[in-house]
This record gives structure tokens, C-alpha cells and sequence, in this order.
């Protein structure tokens, strides 16, 4: 249910936007749900120099576009399960340990693997298709997410993919590794990161990077539109 926040365009910063939507939306939404929107495109920086600055119309928009369930009901009937849209966890839940490696854009949030690999039933899974011990099938694993969640419920996996570098994902996140040698490389990558930052050169990246998102989104808005 949403609140009776008061809307109005205008320019705001992610702690902003933040209060913001978790009044608007009746839950909570933090700076990293809404930079995680901005990274991927799906809403403008009008922010400069690192700063990230956003439109609330904009953001009002984007939840109304993926709120409207009644709609989708109307289309695809309703016998939906809404809760495999999992919109009460926050970014950091959906993006939780390993799955945080890489921004993978093809790939599904892990509680969704969760609802159909545990022990659960509800009115939607009656039955139970997975037990400890059993052997997972991913013939196209992408970034390895059902090969996590097996293995945190004591499944075995295999994944296939014809992407080398989704093989390389997937074999990062499952494989065991050096941990004090993790830990040393993180330390001097993260000092070179700082030396980096120092120059600023990174900003101009980001802005490129995010105009090139906008541009995408806004030519695959177009085509679906047309269709």
C-alpha cells in the first residue's frame, strides 16, 4: 500500500531519492536500490563530476511502470504469483555474497532459484522436486547464480554455457580459493583504486558509461513500443 507522499519533480540526491521512494513505495529503499537504477540505466544522472543528482518524476515513473499489476493481470490472467517478484528484498539481499562479483545483466536474483530448489511448498510449488544430495542440471548457467544456490542447499551442480566468460564467472563464484591471497591482492587493488580516483579520470568514464545506458534503454523502449 502506498503512503500519500508528496510528489514533485524535482532534482534530488540518492539519500533524497531514498526517503523519498521508501514513503512513496511503503517499504524500504535505500541509496544503493536507487544507484543500482542509475547504473543500469533505468533512470538519468543529472548529477556532474561524480555527484549523482535524480529526477523524482523520473523515479515515480519507473516504480509506476513496474507496479502495475493489475494490468499485467489483465494480459497474462491472475493466476500470478507475484511473490517470484521478490520486490521486498533490497539490492544488497538480491546481489547477496558471490553474487555481488559481477554485474551480470542476464541473470536472476538468487532467492528465485531458492523457491524452486528448497524444501518448501506453497499453493503455487505442491511438491518438493529437490533433497540434499541431488544433482542440478544448468545447461545455460550464464553467471553460475543456480550453481550457488545448489550448492548453499546442499545440492550438486553442473553448468554448461557456451560463454567463456560466463563459464569464468560461474567458476570464480563456485570454486574454492585463497583467501589470504584474496585478501592481498583486494589491498593493492584497492590502493591502486584510490591512486586512481585521485586524478578523477574515472568521472568522465562514468558519464560516458551512463549516457551509453541511456541511450540503450531508450532505443529498446522505442522498439518495444512499436511492436
Amino acid at each position: 500500500m502506498r503512503s500519500n507522499a508528496p510528489f514533485d519533480d524535482k532534482i534530488v540526491s540518492l539519500k533524497e531519492a531514498s526517503i523519498w521512494a521508501s514513503e512513496y513505495l511503503g517499504r524500504k529503499i535505500t541509496t544503493s536500490n536507487i544507484y543500482y537504477l542509475v547504473q543500469y540505466g533505468r533512470i538519468k544522472n543529472y548529477g556532474s563530476n561524480g555527484e549523482i543528482l535524480i529526477s523524482l518524476k523520473e523515479l515515480k515513473n519507473y516504480y509506476d511502470l513496474f507496479s502495475r499489476e493489475k494490468q499485467w493481470e489483465k494480459h497474462l490472467g491472475e493466476n500470478i504469483n507475484w511473490r517470484l517478484a521478490f520486490a521486498e528484498y533490497k539490492e544488497a539481499e538480491r546481489t547477496k555474497h558471490v553474487h555481488r562479483l559481477h554485474p551480470y545483466k542476464g541473470k536472476f536474483i538468487p532467492q528465485l532459484v531458492e523457491y524452486f530448489l528448497d524444501s518448501h511448498t506453497d499453493e503455487f510449488k505442491r511438491e518438493v522436486y529437490f533433497k540434499k544430495g541431488d544433482i542440478v542440471l544448468d545447461p545455460f548457467c550464464g553467471s553460475g547464480t543456480t550453481l550457488v544456490q545448489a550448492n548453499e542447499l546442499g545440492l550438486h551442480a553442473i553448468g554448461i554455457d557456451i560463454s567463456f566468460f560466463n563459464a569464468l564467472i560461474s567458476n570464480v563464484k563456485v570454486q574454492k580459493h585463497n583467501i589470504p591471497a584474496i585478501a592481498k591482492e583486494i589491498s593493492n587493488l584497492t590502493f591502486k583504486l584510490r591512486e586512481f580516483q585521485k586524478g578523477k579520470s574515472y568521472i568522465a568514464l562514468e558519464e560516458h558509461i551512463s549516457a551509453e545506458l541511456e541511450k540503450f534503454n531508450l532505443h529498446t523502449s522505442h522498439h518495444l513500443n512499436l511492436k
